[in-house]
């Protein structure tokens, strides 16, 4: 599986698959429609974020961003008709991959409820350094 750096000319395919991952979760009409302009990717998003994909067309979208309590892992999405082929789970060994090189010693997550049980089957634990209810955190 190759993953690789994401161009700006990728963002409306990104944010495509955003849209779908949004659209799949267990939550009310208007839950998504809340949510979602604050988790597609912006350009100006690339000036801050390392913004990584796998797949041609692409099937997962992995963004990170360096906050002084370590990295966060700001965004993991998986394509709904590409899960369980172990896309999620590449883009998370990429995100302690980058973290490492950038001698950060923390991964940080922010998860949906419902993401939390695969986090955790990654090596995350629950944290409380950043005031959200599902904070998951992997010390490296």
């Amino acid at each position: 599986m190759t993953i690789r750096k994401a161009s700006l000319e990728e963002l409306v395919e990104i944010n495509s698959i955003i849209e779908l991952c949004v659209d799949g979760r267990p939550v009310t009409d208007r839950i998504k429609k809340l949510t979602l302009p604050s988790l597609r990717l912006e350009p100006t998003d690339f000036k801050f974020m390392e913004v990584w994909v796998s797949g041609i067309p692409i099937s997962g979208v992995l963004g990170l961003q360096e906050i002084k309590e370590g990295t966060l892992l700001h965004s993991l999405y998986v394509d709904l008709e590409a899960g369980g082929k172990g896309i999620g789970s590449a883009l998370v060994k990429k995100a302690i991959q980058s973290t490492r090189k950038k001698n950060q010693y923390r991964l940080l997550v922010k998860a949906f409820a419902e993401s939390v049980s695969f986090f955790e089957k990654a090596g995350f634990t629950p944290s409380e350094i950043l005031d959200y209810p599902y904070t998951l955190e992997m010390s490296l």
